[in-house]
């Protein structure tokens, strides 16, 4: 089940704590999508040495709370911070400014901008704005999301490489199949469907490398829960994977999931 959030109505109530009750609406996508919007989910996944909290802003409107490194706004994922939905804002469509960065302790003023793009997205249309790599490199990926579940049995998932330190491209294995790849960098795989309650697990690789070639992870990420029936994710390699695979190193090459449906 997806909500769908105003996010001029997120923002009210997250800068002012006082809204009306008609305003205060979740709308679901299975019932009721609001007219005339757009939707927008934003994914800042910038991997900084020192992960300070940011803050999204859309038009210069703060739309979202403190967020931690890895966490896609709204909603969440698997691997993520956030919550367990398939959040979009509703915006209006068209030309669209999106700012992340890190306010000023107590405040939503902006301390320091870490990234800007503009999005130009069109009415009645799921979009997820992806940012990768930091500073003067920082890269955006405006994915279009397609919102047709699979049959009854299978999960659905596209894959979209975030790491910017492997010209090879990166391949997704689950188990010992690969399942996409070579991705190069900012790229996103056709979708395909996997069984549900298969048991196995998912993995990284530097592109065209063999089956049996060391992961750019530290350890298989699990997918005891990511088989959930009939739901549409986005997998995302993300960090960089000549920082090893330590799990003190938080840059490092890693492995989520969003959820998109």
């Amino acid at each position: 089940m997806k909500n769908i959030i105003g996010y001029s109505v997120f923002a009210m109530l997250f800068l002012a704590g006082i809204i009306s009750c008609e305003k205060n609406e979740f709308t679901l996508k299975d019932t009721t999508l609001l007219t005339e919007k757009a939707y927008l989910k934003v994914n800042f996944m910038s991997a900084y040495k020192i992960p300070y909290p940011t803050q999204v802003k859309i038009d210069d409107t703060r739309v979202s709370n403190n967020l931690t490194y890895a966490t896609p706004f709204p909603g969440g994922g698997l691997n993520t911070g956030g919550a367990g939905y398939a959040d979009y804002l509703a915006v209006e469509p068209g030309s669209r400014k999106i700012a992340i960065s890190i306010p000023l302790i107590g405040t939503n003023t902006d301390s320091l901008v870490l990234a800007n793009a503009t999005a130009t997205l069109e009415k009645d249309k799921f979009y997820t704005l992806h940012f990768a790599d930091t500073a003067a490199n920082t890269k955006t990926l405006l994915s279009l999301d397609n919102e047709a579940r699979p049959d009854s049995g299978f999960s659905r998932y596209k894959f979209i490489n975030l790491i910017p330190d492997l010209p090879e491209g990166v391949d997704l294995y689950f188990g010992t199949t690969k399942v996409a790849g070579p991705i190069m960098y900012l790229g996103t795989s056709p979708y395909f469907n996997i069984p549900i309650n298969t048991g196995t697990a998912w993995n990284l690789r530097k592109g065209g490398s063999a089956a049996t070639s060391p992961t750019l992870i530290a350890t298989n990420y699990s997918s005891a829960s990511s088989t959930t029936n009939k739901r549409v994710y986005t997998v995302l390699s993300r960090g960089y994977a000549l920082l090893g695979t330590s799990t003190a190193e938080i840059r490092r090459a890693n492995i989520s999931f969003i959820y998109n449906q």
